[in-house]
């Protein structure tokens, strides 16, 4: 009888309660569960890497630590358009590990805010890869603009040597490098659901960031430590940038995406603090932006003052969505009121900087000719460029090399030219006809977008139309969107730009 009773308890403890089992069997065997469910789990958390890091990537700051770090590292990094700055060995690597937690972040759902971007982008990353694949020697010669390269070969035996399309392959891998830090920007931003408002305050930071850098660099002069980069504009306010032009224009662009923000600000948008902020904000990229020697930031900056005025006729008497503004609260009316008294303000400072002589860029106007720029000079050999390469192009990153080939003895000087000073004329040199159908699809769908956000929102159109008439004003006479913190604030406003249009 005690053997079978001692038979009873051990099956009590191994087996499912029985119906009318006593208590003193029962925790036992609720213990011996509690024991077995503690063990399983200790062993599936040891044997499984993706417990403790899900515990760590869905930490509530986790999201805003990331984005911090990446605009953190952009804007003191990602200034310069040289591939030899010694900064992208931060940025580059430091873009490529935060994109483990933005792919860990990144939903399907995520994909579908702006799928033409992603598109694009992605062919144009496909485009630079495809550039660097070696091609059959035979292929390779029948390319165009490859005679003298082909003789060469002949001379040296060389006859049979695989080549890519790209002229500066070196050149073209670390292009696709440099891919990593807008496609980390855009990822992020939608993986982090950041929405236009948080991505028009993050571009009009930057722009605030880089102007009072700007006044700092002013008034240490010209041996400042708070130039970042060797090669740069010193005794210039060229805050974040290598280049006052590049400066100057990220400017200009905060200037109407500071009076976009102030124009719809609200309590329920903003915190009082931000309300506050804008129109001094305003004044001090308005004033850096004076005292640059930037003519094109100059004529920028006179282009957002009246663009910003039109936007703020629109949304007070324009025939905006009268739902939208009876949901504003009051606070709305009391900022718009002060953007409003912000726009005659810098039209003040400006006629006060034009009658005393202090504007550097408008003295520059007055001073020397524009067609005496080494710009004017290099059109005739970048219309050759492109008429020898429009088909396949010479491979991203390879302008300057492919330059020497055509640069005449009289252009040659202490000076060098690393850019082509017109980045259409780049893409069609670099990347050609491949290159150029990317960038007409995505002027296509900018103009498309922007025609159906006119027809709802007339004030959002006029925005935009003057955001990339601007940037690409800027890309016929310089290389903007050669730096990789315009290229991700330009992704950040085409995710904007997308959600005006869907919404």
């Amino acid at each position: 009888m005690s053997e079978r009773n001692g038979l009873s308890n051990e099956m009590m403890v191994l087996s499912p309660c029985q119906d009318g089992a006593s208590t003193d069997t029962a925790v036992p065997m609720e213990r011996g569960r509690e024991r077995g469910a503690y063990w399983s789990k200790l062993v599936n958390l040891r044997s499984s890497t993706r417990a403790p890091v899900e515990w760590v990537f869905n930490l509530p700051t986790t999201r805003l630590i990331v984005l911090g770090v990446f605009c953190f590292a952009l804007a003191l990094t990602g200034g310069s358009s040289r591939f030899d700055a010694s900064q992208i060995a931060i940025l580059r690597p430091l873009s490529a590990v935060l994109l483990i937690p933005t792919l860990w972040f990144l939903g399907r759902d995520d994909l579908r805010r702006a799928p033409l971007v992603l598109v694009l982008a992605g062919l144009w990353l496909v485009w630079m890869v495809l550039q660097l694949i070696p091609l059959p020697a035979d292929l390779w010669h029948q390319l165009p603009a490859r005679d003298a390269i082909r003789d060469l070969d002949a001379i040296a035996g060389l006859d049979g040597v695989s080549r890519p399309i790209s002229f500066a392959p070196f050149r073209g891998g670390g292009s696709v490098f440099a891919m990593t830090v807008p496609i980390c920007a855009l990822l992020m931003a939608l993986a982090f659901k950041l929405n236009s408002r948080q991505l028009l305050l993050l571009v009009a930071a930057f722009g605030v960031f880089d102007a009072a850098l700007g006044l700092l660099q002013v008034l240490g002069g010209a041996q400042s430590p708070l130039y970042f980069y060797a090669i740069t504009n010193r005794g210039f306010p060229v805050g974040v940038f290598a280049n006052e032009n590049h400066s100057a224009l990220l400017s200009a662009m905060a200037l109407i995406i500071i009076i976009r923000l102030g124009l719809s600000a609200s309590a329920a948008l903003d915190a009082r603090w931000l309300r506050l902020a804008y129109i001094p904000g305003f004044i001090l990229v308005l004033l850096v932006v004076l005292l640059s020697g930037s003519r094109a930031g100059l004529v920028f900056a006179l282009i957002a003052l009246g663009v910003g005025a039109i936007m703020a006729w629109f949304e007070r008497f324009g025939s905006a969505d009268k739902s939208r503004k009876r949901g504003m609260v009051s606070d709305a009316r009391i900022s718009r009121l002060l953007s409003a008294v912000a726009l005659t303000i810098p039209f003040g400072l400006i006629v006060a900087f034009l009658v005393l002589d202090r504007t550097p860029a408008f003295e520059d106007i007055l001073t020397r000719s524009s067609f005496e720029d080494l710009r004017w000079s290099i059109w005739p050999l970048l219309k050759d460029m492109m008429q020898a390469h429009w088909l396949f192009g010479t491979g991203f990153g390879s302008f300057d090399k492919v330059y020497q080939i055509y640069e005449p003895t009289d252009l040659l000087m202490r000076a060098y030219v690393n850019q082509a000073h017109n980045d259409w004329a780049q893409v069609v040199i670099e990347g050609g006809l491949p290159a150029l159908m990317i960038a007409f699809a995505a002027i296509i769908w900018l103009a498309g977008s922007i025609r159906l956000i006119w027809s709802r929102r007339k004030a959002a159109a006029i925005f935009w139309l003057a955001i990339f008439a601007i940037l690409g004003a800027a890309s016929l006479v310089d290389y903007p969107l050669r730096t990789p913190i315009i290229q991700s604030l330009a992704l950040w406003l085409a995710l904007v730009l997308a959600d005006d249009k869907n919404g």
